[in-house]
Formats: C-alpha cells, structure tokens, sequence
C-alpha cells in the first residue's frame, strides 16, 4: 500500500535556538557574582584570590557555552567550578608552606582576633573544606542540598552530613569559647 507525500501531515521541525553565552554569563555574573565572592572568602580565599577566581570561573562557563556544551543549572555549574579552584588554590598554598617551612627562620602567622572568633561565620571559617562549603552553600547562598551536592561533587545525603556535622563543630566551639570567657 502506498501513501501519498500529500496525505502525510507535514510537522514543522525548528530547533530550539541556544542562549547567548554572553548573556547567561552577564546575567549569572549579576544575580550570583557576589555570592560566589562571599563564597571564596568563606573557603579562606584572600580578596584578590576571590576576584581571581570569579572571573577564572564566569570565563570558563562563558567557553563551555560557547562550544555549544549543554549546561542544566549554569548557578550550580558556576558554584562547582569556582569551589574546585578554590580547593586547587588551597592545595597549591599548602604545597608552598610546605616548601617555606623546609627554609630556616620562617615564622608562622599570628593568631585571630579575639572578637572574630565570636561570629559565627568565623567559627565556620575553621571547618574543614568541605562542611564549610556545605554550610555555606546551604545558609549563605541558599541552595538546596540537591544543588549542593552539585556544586560540591557528591550525594545529597553528603552534602546534608557534611552541613550536619559542621553545625555540630560551630556549636561545640562556640560552646566552648562561651565557657571560656566566664
């Protein structure tokens, strides 16, 4: 049996035009931007460190877009890669005190101020790397624990531990600080 091209419905087929890079990455750099700074001061980043690393990762979204890579939740995306240049940062830091404490006669730093380490967010600041990210990430940038887990690499149930846990860690130390001063 056969049909007539003129019998069959003809569908229109357009495709799906893609955002302008430029344009997510602008939008992004303007909604997310400080965000992401605040974010980079919490993993222990210096002020230029975190300006660094915002353009470092707002240059990399802008490239993958731009190849035509498709990105589901640019934010987290975003949130991902800046905490993965923070962690390479860190390790190329340690990697130098490691090299520096090897020479004679150098000294470590002085400690906090005594004031900072009431705030809560200085308590944070001790945390390892990983609940401090899932903490702030959660509370600061208020981000479900699925877009957590995201950003950070692991499971929602992780990214959940990890906030747990660091909680625990501020409460024991500001417990302890609180005890301390009476």
């Amino acid at each position: 049996m056969e049909i007539a091209l003129d019998e069959v419905p003809q569908t229109a087929v357009t495709a799906t035009p893609r955002p302008d890079p430029s344009a997510v990455v602008e939008r992004l750099y303007n909604d997310r931007g400080r965000e992401l700074w605040a974010f980079g001061r919490r993993l222990a980043l210096t002020p230029d460190e975190c300006d660094d690393a915002v353009q470092e990762a707002h240059l990399r979204l802008w490239a993958s877009l731009a190849r035509g890579t498709v990105v589901d939740d640019p934010a987290a995306w975003l949130f991902r890669v800046f905490y993965r240049l923070a962690m390479d940062r860190h390790r190329l830091s340690r990697r130098v005190r490691e090299l520096l404490q090897r020479w004679p006669g150098r000294g470590q730093a002085s400690a906090a101020d005594p004031a900072e380490r009431l705030s809560v967010w200085a308590a944070a600041d001790g945390l390892p790397p990983r609940e401090r990210a899932a903490i702030y990430l959660h509370y600061r940038a208020d981000m479900s624990f699925d877009r957590v887990a995201t950003v950070m690499g692991i499971t929602p149930g992780a990214a959940r531990t990890h906030a747990s846990r660091g909680v625990d860690r501020i409460r024991r130390r500001l417990t302890e600080i609180d005890e301390a001063d009476r």
